[in-house]
């Protein structure tokens, strides 16, 4: 019996980290770091403050938690997209449209917030998280394409794999910047996230040109 009462606090607990972890995430990402109080996130989540002090700390904890929960989310799926799907253009398509459905916040806020709030040694943390993340699953995509001559090789562009990585992430939050999440209906959204996938695909593989 205390073993499964124990249990069940555990899950309790869980359950409770988890919740101040999504409801500071909406917070922090609509108001920004500095505005948002923990009292906010004590009374959004519906616990006293001792009881989020006894998860966490201080904001900061709070706030790094918040970053490398969506972090790893992004890593296991771009790492599912590159394992599940073949061609460089699907990948392209599937990343693209893993950013513009579950990026809901505004990453410029987030990235504002790291460099301007956070001290060295989390700016650091959380570069090589972001790098994990971010960075290397696009820079595999880019690489297993050139190996497969599904893209040419970057030196004949006098460019390199990670420059173009680079670009397609800097391009991908550029349209994030009109965000889908403004758009009422779940259907209307996938379909404007469809749109802008496929525009990021034809940009990156076709060009501009006719």
């Amino acid at each position: 019996m205390a073993a499964r009462r124990s249990n069940q606090n555990d899950y309790t607990t869980q359950e409770t980290k988890q919740l101040i972890i999504y409801t500071s995430q909406k917070l922090f990402m609509t108001y920004g770091y500095r505005s948002v109080t923990t009292r906010q996130i004590a009374e959004a989540c519906d616990v006293t403050q001792p009881a989020l002090y006894y998860h966490f700390p201080n904001k900061q904890m709070i706030y790094i938690e918040v970053v490398r929960s969506i972090m790893d989310r992004t890593r296991a799926a771009l790492h599912h997209i590159n394992e599940h799907q073949i061609s460089f253009r699907d990948r392209l398509f599937q990343i693209s449209m893993y950013m513009l459905t579950n990026h809901q916040e505004d990453l410029s806020q987030m990235f504002h917030d790291i460099e301007h709030e956070m001290n060295e040694e989390s700016q650091g943390l959380i570069r090589k998280w972001w790098l994990d993340s971010y960075l290397h699953p696009v820079v595999a995509m880019i690489e297993d394409a050139v190996k497969h001559r599904e893209i040419r090789e970057l030196d004949t562009l006098n460019s390199s794999v990670m420059e173009m990585a680079y670009f397609i992430l800097d391009l991908m939050k550029s349209f994030l910047q009109t965000s889908i999440y403004r758009i009422s209906s779940e259907a209307e959204r996938k379909k404007e996230a469809e749109r802008k996938s496929n525009l990021i695909v034809t940009i990156i593989i076709e060009g501009l040109s006719g």
